[in-house]
């Protein structure tokens, strides 16, 4: 496989991640964004074909994550689907934690509760656990990003970053739905080396202008 973007640790594969994971060594942490909301998905807003169905595929991704990971596996989802990766994951499900937007979309309807945050389903292959976070929650505050936006369902970087220092143990850490790479950002920040893949190759260019920057990306 030839990278489309090499340096310093950090590398990006443009592709689909399925014909790629089975090719990568073994990392540390897989932290990744599945497209998973038709709401928000860019494809779906377009009515266009969306390149992931995520209910029919969440067993088969589940599976690859946990092949190419020896520790842990945070995957975005909705809160709805927390119960569906618990399911898939079986005896490596550990918990599922939440991202609290803080300020959050109203329910225009008045008719219900809005929608408080997303889901994060946190997964561990065999073996001892062990994670930065001491005894605190899994729930991480963090206002949606608003500034230096590049992709339509982009989280904060200092959400990624928090994560990252909770779940990594210095090792690699990889980001199967990359997007415009705030997985990467982050991982460089703190000295990590990291791996993307994207699918769209306009968010492999973004990415890595993002990660040739040499100004901390806040």
């Amino acid at each position: 496989m030839r990278p489309y973007y090499d340096h310093a640790g950090i590398t990006i594969y443009h592709g689909d991640c399925r014909d790629i994971l089975p090719h990568l060594p073994k990392v540390d942490l897989v932290l990744t964004d599945p497209p998973y909301d038709a709401e928000t998905h860019n494809g779906a807003l377009l009515n266009n074909p969306i390149s992931f169905q995520p209910l029919r595929d969440i067993d088969e991704i589940v599976s690859l994550f946990l092949g190419v990971c020896d520790g842990w596996v945070c995957v975005f989802c909705s809160l709805e689907m927390l119960g569906h990766y618990r399911d898939c994951a079986g005896e490596c499900w550990v918990r599922g934690g939440i991202w609290d937007r803080i300020v959050n979309m109203p329910q225009m309807s008045g008719d219900r509760p809005a929608q408080g945050g997303e889901g994060i389903a946190i997964l561990h292959n065999r073996g001892r656990k062990q994670w930065n976070g001491g005894g605190k929650a899994a729930i991480y505050r963090h206002m949606v990003e608003r500034n230096h936006k590049w992709h339509p369902t982009q989280k904060p970087l200092k959400l990624f970053t928090e994560l990252v220092t909770d779940f990594s143990h210095g090792g690699t850490i990889l980001d199967p739905f990359m997007g415009s790479g705030t997985t990467l950002v982050a991982a460089k920040n703190l000295g990590r080396k990291a791996i993307g893949i994207e699918i769209e190759e306009k968010y492999c260019e973004i990415a890595a202008q993002r990660l040739s920057q040499e100004v901390i990306d806040l």
